[in-house]
């Protein structure tokens, strides 16, 4: 049911356009104003036990839903809604496509400000990072983490993961959830530390193996380094990029087709693990 569920979603991902209801964000934000009154720092309980309670109740309940619902045609429904609504980036892919209108145009402002809308940063870690690098980290974030948290642990565990990473930027940019900013972020580096290696190889297995392992290698054990600079610096050896200063096309095109072999090889290795029973 698992494998069929990721099948379904992925194709209707494809094909039909996400409206806001069909969305994560949409729950998220009715769950968020329901407890809205909670999120005031309390002197009795820590972040990390307040996070992990706010995020257990979804979550429970999911479980306790599927349970009774059984392993019937119900229960691949409820399974194949919860995923949909947890996967992709409708907002981004609308992005995107803007950006590209615009690079086709010429429209170097608008391709900048585009950039800045798809969350391409300049950090202290990351001063060079592409627009490409910038994709192969969404198309991490928002496709195959859901999908990972989805085989691990079900629907309940897609849904753990993307509030998780919901509540992480919540608290970075709204002051009353400002008290949860470092534990909820902790969370999050816990909940991808696994699966960003797990993407990184597949990175450097449909790129260039032999430049990009060592990469791969030299963090594969380590938790200081941020899963976005580690997975950026991957996809930047597993592909060469070759394209003039003022070509706003080649680099994202080029980084964009690498991250989706490697979702498509990550999908090939679940369901060859799945109907061999594995898993």
């Amino acid at each position: 049911m698992t494998l069929l569920s990721i099948i379904i979603v992925v194709v209707l991902e494809r094909l039909v356009r996400v409206e806001e209801q069909f969305h994560y964000r949409h729950y998220f934000n009715w769950y968020k104003e329901k407890f809205s009154q909670n999120f005031t720092q309390s002197e009795s309980m820590s972040a990390e036990v307040f996070i992990l309670i706010w995020l257990a109740i979804p979550c429970l309940l999911v479980s306790v839903l599927l349970s009774l619902l059984g392993d019937g045609i119900l229960s691949l429904v409820l399974n194949c809604f919860i995923l949909f609504v947890c996967y992709g980036c409708p907002q981004h892919r609308r992005c995107y496509r803007q950006y590209l209108e615009a690079a086709c145009r010429g429209d170097q402002q608008a391709c900048y400000e585009y950039s800045l809308q798809l969350g391409q940063q300049v950090t202290e870690e990351s001063k060079s990072e592409t627009l490409g690098q910038t994709l192969v980290w969404i198309n991490f974030r928002h496709y195959f983490s859901v999908i990972f948290w989805f085989v691990a642990l079900g629907a309940p565990g897609a849904l753990l993961y993307v509030f998780a990473r919901n509540l992480a930027k919540v608290s970075a940019t709204e002051e009353n959830f400002a008290w949860l900013k470092e534990a909820s972020e902790r969370l999050l580096a816990i909940l991808v530390w696994l699966p960003v290696r797990i993407s990184g190889f597949a990175i450097l297995f449909v790129g260039h193996f032999s430049k990009a392992l060592p990469v791969w290698m030299s963090g594969v054990a380590q938790c200081k380094e941020s899963a976005r600079g580690y997975l950026a610096r991957i996809a930047k050896a597993a592909e060469d990029v070759y394209s003039p200063e003022d070509d706003h096309l080649t680099e994202p095109c080029v980084m964009l087709k690498l991250a989706k072999r490697a979702f498509l090889f990550q999908l090939s290795v679940i369901a060859v693990l799945t109907l061999s029973g594995v898993i």
